[in-house]
């Protein structure tokens, strides 16, 4: 049997009803007096999901949030964007984007071996290719989280203005 909760609704029927998740988020944004600190906050947790270290993005959210004084929530909205759900449409091409931008500015090209040829392949030749791809992939990664921050901010930034405006 669920409990009501403090206003004596229940918190299971709560999240049935479309849009709860607003009375959620949407306080994150705008509880605080410093949009530019909340902004900051949710664009580096977003552009942190585009760098390398798959599985430690919320680590290295904490890790940036307790030195700038950021908003770990925030930050950590950001950095959930990279997910089991959202990781094939829009992680996997951004992936092969990092890498080829990585292969630009670094003037070399790496060739991307089928996922049958990579079955195949013994572990020494899948050590090699990994190696060959990771430099471009760091370099690459970095600037596409660059961008994602660049974008992130002022849309973060013009969101929360806009939930803070009076009605």
């Amino acid at each position: 049997m669920n409990t009501p909760d403090k206003n004596g609704g229940d918190p299971l029927l709560d999240k049935a009803r479309p849009g709860w998740w607003k009375s959620k988020v949407v306080p994150l944004f705008t509880g605080s007096h410093d949009p530019v600190r909340d902004s900051l906050s949710f664009a580096v947790g977003l552009s942190s999901a585009f760098l390398p270290p798959f599985g430690f993005h919320s680590v290295l959210v904490a890790v940036i949030a307790y030195l700038f004084r950021l908003s770990l929530p925030l930050g950590l909205l950001g950095s959930w964007t990279n997910n089991p759900w959202t990781f094939i449409p829009i992680f996997l091409p951004a992936y092969f984007a990092e890498v080829r931008i990585g292969e630009r500015l670094l003037g070399m090209s790496v060739p991307f071996p089928s996922l049958a040829a990579l079955s195949k392949m013994p572990e020494s030749a899948i050590l090699m290719q990994i190696r060959q791809v990771l430099l471009p992939f760091f370099l690459g990664s970095v600037v596409v989280a660059a961008c994602a921050f660049l974008v992130a901010f002022p849309a973060a930034y013009g969101a929360i203005l806009w939930l803070k405006r009076p009605r």
